[in-house]
């Protein structure tokens, strides 16, 4: 396969906000986290419900580790869009026409004022989710094509690159 493929990547804080998620937390994380969810929740509902049928309310303390663990998500959750959403407002590259070439040697990015290639080698590994392609250039650092933004026959020429090159993947079938 020796045709180029010309995408042009269109970025949405939404969009964005999910492929961050997908990067940052792994499922262990999740694991870790709910199990502390619960804990939290289990550690505040047992609070009030002593406190409610205790005669004596003045030996019991507040369980803040709880209040804490519970709106950690908010806050993360607060701080991500944040940070998203200033990155996709303030840099100057993303408002430029963009255009994402795709051919079995590399992926390039190409844009008025900048030009990168991404070698095939380079790149740690594809992931294909519900509605976007993740390209890991390491562990904790992607970049994301939305579905959304192929047009006609692209999704299955993108696929048989994809496949063509030696490179780990975890594509949809």
């Amino acid at each position: 396969m020796d045709k180029e493929i010309t995408l042009e990547p269109s970025f949405t804080v939404k969009s964005s906000m999910k492929g961050t998620y997908y990067i940052l937390f792994k499922p262990v994380h999740i694991i870790i986290f709910s199990f502390l969810l619960a804990t939290a929740i289990f550690g505040l509902s047992d609070y009030f419900f002593n406190i409610l049928g205790s005669a004596n309310k003045k030996n019991h303390d507040f369980p803040f580790f709880g209040l804490i663990i519970i709106l950690l998500p908010l806050f993360i959750y607060l701080l991500t869009y944040k940070a998203v959403k200033k990155e996709i407002n303030h840099n100057p590259r993303i408002k430029e026409n963009i255009k994402y070439i795709f051919n079995t040697e590399y992926f390039q990015e190409k844009g008025e004022t900048f030009e990168v290639k991404h070698f095939w080698k380079n790149i740690i590994k594809i992931v294909e989710k519900k509605d976007m392609f993740l390209f890991y250039l390491n562990k904790n650092r992607a970049i994301l094509l939305q579905k959304t933004d192929l047009k006609d026959n692209q999704y299955n020429e993108l696929k048989q690159l994809f496949n063509s090159i030696e490179i780990k993947k975890s594509l949809k079938s």
